[in-house]
């Protein structure tokens, strides 16, 4: 029995069914992350104002002579609020810590862990399709939205472990994201029939060398300004006063943490226009034909320099910033869907017909 699966496995089709069953696992634990998500977000509020109200009345009790119920760790960075049994976690950059309970701190580690296990499993499931198609699982908009999920849900997941619960705050953005992603892909893949297909690359296509690095950077690059969108969301939910949602991040945060996605993805589109110019050339025989997914492109690119010169030269902060990211995520989203259905391009081979 076991070496009959084995040998079903290895053949085209066994691993046809298990790329498919890999990925489908993979959007089960998206809907399992979002909702714990959901619960770590709903639960970080309610406890930030449990907070808000225990220290209104530490400070009227204090004004009575009673002792106030808030002590601090002097040097493990950690404050608790002893009778509600929160935990404050300190920031390195001196950001009033965000309050937390040992079981949302729990909730969020799950959250987590779920979102690389279904980084795992999208990984393993979209390898074994490339094996079966033999070309990188990006030829439509099918699997172009399921590698686009991983490299979201990856770059989001390396941003939470290094800067852990400032991050953590607008998983479920992320979580929502994936899920409006994911939903697109499977309709597409029904409807047009793009999830069982095997389908065979175009000639524009068969250079698999430049088109598996052209598109693959682009992917991490869209991802990272989905990244940054959170924290332009954060930016203008906080307002010009820095903190109006205890449980959130500050504004004067998300903006450094925005700043660092753009950072990181900026150069990745630069990337990406210079090998779609090679790609072009080797394709259809000129470096730039102002083809609307190259333009879009473009203008994307253009968004987030005007982003990086306005924070980095005339010092721009708040609002205007923010506003400058929901712009780029716009652009972003336009180059993505809006450009392969709403206008004829020479990129519409990812296009259902």
């Amino acid at each position: 029995m076991y070496l009959s699966f084995i040998a079903a496995a290895t053949s085209p089709g066994g691993l046809a069914a298990l790329s498919q069953s890999l990925l489908i696992g993979g959007m089960a634990i998206i809907a399992v992350m979002t909702l714990t998500y959901l619960w770590y977000t709903l639960g970080s509020a309610r406890l930030a104002k449990r907070v808000a109200a225990e220290r209104a009345a530490s400070r009227k009790s204090a004004k009575a002579g009673k002792s106030s119920q808030v002590t601090s760790a002097q040097g493990g960075g950690v404050a608790t609020l002893t009778r509600s049994e929160v935990i404050l976690h300190e920031q390195p950059d001196g950001e009033e810590p965000i309050a937390l309970s040992r079981g949302l701190i729990m909730v969020g580690r799950a959250g987590s862990l779920l979102g690389w296990l279904a980084v795992l499993a999208f990984l393993l499931g979209l390898v074994l399709r490339s094996i079966v198609e033999q070309h990188a699982p990006w030829s439509d908009l099918y699997e172009f939205s399921m590698s686009f999920t991983t490299a979201l849900l990856i770059c989001y997941l390396v941003f939470e472990a290094r800067f852990h619960e400032r991050v953590r705050a607008w998983g479920l953005y992320v979580c929502v994201l994936a899920v409006i992603t994911l939903g697109l892909a499977l309709y597409l893949g029904i409807t047009y029939n793009m999830i069982n297909s095997s389908q065979e690359l175009i000639p524009a296509l068969q250079d698999k060398t430049i088109l598996t690095i052209h598109v693959g950077v682009a992917i991490f690059a869209y991802s990272l300004f989905c990244v940054s969108f959170g924290a332009g969301l954060i930016m203008l939910i906080q307002g010009d006063e820095g903190q109006r949602f205890r449980w959130l991040p500050s504004a004067e945060a998300a903006d450094a943490l925005g700043y660092k996605a753009v950072i990181a993805g900026f150069p990745l589109l630069a990337l990406t226009l210079i090998l779609g110019a090679y790609w072009a050339n080797y394709a259809w025989g000129h470096y730039w034909s102002w083809d609307p997914k190259e333009t879009s492109a473009l203008v994307t690119w253009l968004i987030y320099a005007v982003y990086l010169h306005a924070r980095g030269i005339r010092g721009w902060r708040g609002k205007r910033l923010a506003w400058l990211l929901t712009l780029g995520f716009a652009a972003t989203l336009f180059t993505y869907y809006g450009v392969s259905f709403f206008v004829p391009s020479l990129h519409s081979y990812a296009t259902p017909h």
